[in-house]
């Protein structure tokens, strides 16, 4: 225990006390202030009567800061279970997540698959469009040794066969951009997925 020695409206007094002497002065002082404050707006009143209003306005504001105490801790209780049923919440958005990048995985292997598909078919069509285009000159070569007529028509049936291969090229190019331009899609899709699922984290 230890004796501390304070004063308090010029009074002096021993204060015995288990806690720290700077404490039991502030404490002292905090007494003697919010007593002479009362003194001030009612000096009539004696010194008894000064240290009860005194008492009861400490004591009032205990019960106030008590009050306030107790809203606080009503809402820290309310911030935990709102917390819990946000962390449930982070959980099952973080599953939603997870199954999204599995589809998005899934789609961006079977278009790639896909374009491969078509750039092979790319390549075949390209192929049979050069061995046209050569049977195309060779039928020119051998213009002097056929009839003018039948050679038009040999040539202008090959032209058609060119044309109708460049057409078919040209849908599977766009065919193979299109998938080409989903697969980056998807791709995009999948990183932001991803760097959604990392910031959860």
């Amino acid at each position: 225990m230890k004796k501390v020695s304070v004063t308090i409206d010029g009074v002096e007094y021993q204060i015995v006390g288990d806690r720290e002497e700077a404490e039991i002065v502030k404490v002292a002082k905090y007494i003697d202030n919010k007593l002479s404050k009362v003194r001030e707006s009612a000096p009539k009143l004696n010194k008894v009567d000064a240290t009860i209003l005194t008492s009861v306005n400490i004591v009032d504001q205990l019960f106030e800061g008590q009050k306030k105490i107790d809203e606080l801790q009503t809402r820290i209780d309310s911030l935990k279970d709102g917390y819990h049923s946000t962390t449930e919440d982070v959980e099952k958005e973080f599953d939603s997540v997870l199954a999204k990048l599995a589809d998005a995985e899934k789609n961006a292997k079977d278009l790639e698959r896909k374009i491969k598909e078509l750039e092979n078919a790319i390549e075949k069509k390209d192929k049979e469009n050069e061995t046209l285009k050569k049977s195309k000159d060779q039928a020119k070569t051998k213009v002097s040794k056929e009839s003018d007529e039948e050679s038009e028509k040999k040539i202008k049936s090959l032209e058609m066969k060119v044309k109708d291969m460049e057409k078919k090229v040209a849908v599977a190019e766009s065919m193979a951009t299109e998938f080409q331009n989903k697969a980056y899609n998807l791709q995009l899709n999948y990183e932001e997925l991803k760097n959604e699922k990392n910031n959860e984290k």
